[in-house]
């Protein structure tokens, strides 16, 4: 008696195999898919053990933050008032200067030869009024003469004032104490009336000017303290409102505020970037949570987990504001009232994570 398999020639046993393959993969697909599904099971129903927090809306002291920059009190275009060759240059760009501190020469010969002219000239117009004056008081000369001889000694001496002030105003002194900023003039090339030599900031005492919105200038007075921090420096300097513009810039609708600063070691440079924070003395209702319940993921966006009525880990974007004294940070935008944050375990979570108390 034959097998069924004995049975079989070849071309139906080809049939069957194309049969039965489709049902094998079948069924591999099918265990493998229940296998997953188990071990998948498993692994969600392992619950994270977190710490929980009730988000309330507490009042805060209210605090405006800016950004800003540093200019200096006065700019200060510095140049000769007569024309010549210079012939001296004792400063550099960077360099501190004091107020008084000669800056420049230019070659006064020209001004010294005129300035002789003017003075043989002053000497024989006194000489020429002395014997002339006493013939005045005793009725000898004509008023018309005696005018005209007071007349050529106010001139000499003006001519002399003139030349003895283009001697003077060769050498270029600094008007105020800063910083050379610019050097605009070579040894050797031309100065000229009005042509700027030099330019001068005034830094001992800075600004931190920053905008500030419509919304926001009317909590701001004169007077008012600031904490500017510095990056470059890693420091927080206390200035005071100074100037606050009263004209809005037409196209941001921000005022232009200023805060002075004590700069007296020249720590603080114009064009240093600042983070300023201003206490206005107001109270405000604001979302404080610890800084250590936030995270920030590889593109450092931050967000924070919350657990929703099914035990689970719902992760939520959120922006934050400014740290607070107790190691807090107050959160602008993601967070409402009554949410239960999580404040601990929060590492090993992943949006949906299981998570128990």
């Amino acid at each position: 008696m034959h097998s069924f398999i004995d049975n079989l020639n070849p071309t139906n046993f080809k049939l069957m195999s194309v049969i039965l393959r489709p049902a094998s993969l079948i069924f591999l697909i099918a265990f493998c898919s229940s296998c997953g599904h188990k071990e998948e099971k498993q692994t969600s129903q392992v619950p994270v053990k977190v710490s929980i927090s009730t988000i309330q809306r507490n009042d805060m002291p209210q605090i405006f933050s800016y950004s800003g920059t540093i200019e200096p009190d006065n700019t200060a275009q510095v140049g000769f008032a007569v024309s010549g060759i210079i012939n001296g240059i004792y400063v550099q760009e960077g360099q501190l200067v004091k107020q008084g501190q000669l800056l420049a020469t230019i070659d006064a010969t020209e001004y010294s030869n005129a300035l002789a002219i003017a003075n043989a000239g002053l000497e024989q117009a006194e000489d020429l009024y002395a014997r002339l004056n006493g013939l005045y008081e005793k009725g000898s000369l004509p008023a018309k003469d005696y005018i005209d001889i007071k007349t050529k000694l106010a001139q000499a001496k003006a001519n002399k004032s003139i030349n003895a002030k283009h001697i003077a105003d060769s050498r270029l002194y600094a008007p105020i104490t800063g910083i050379i900023t610019e050097k605009k003039i070579e040894k050797g090339s031309t100065a000229a009336p009005g042509i700027p030599a030099f330019t001068i900031i005034k830094t001992d005492l800075v600004y931190a000017r920053m905008s500030v919105p419509e919304s926001e200038i009317g909590a701001l007075q004169p007077g008012t303290v600031a904490k500017v921090f510095v990056p470059t420096l890693n420091d927080t300097i206390t200035g005071k409102v100074s100037i606050i513009n009263p004209q809005a810039d037409a196209v941001s609708r921000t005022y232009i505020v200023k805060i002075k600063l004590d700069n007296s070691t020249n720590r603080l440079l114009p064009g240093m970037l600042t983070d300023i924070s201003i206490v206005t003395g107001r109270q405000q209702a604001a979302i404080a949570i610890p800084a250590t319940a936030v995270v920030r993921d590889a593109d450092d966006l931050t967000y924070v987990f919350v657990a929703n009525g099914e035990n689970k880990a719902i992760r939520k974007r959120i922006s934050t504001g400014r740290l607070t004294g107790a190691s807090q940070v107050v959160i602008t935008e993601g967070l409402n009232e009554g949410d239960k944050l999580i404040t601990a375990g929060q590492t090993q979570l992943k949006d949906g994570s299981a998570i128990s108390f």
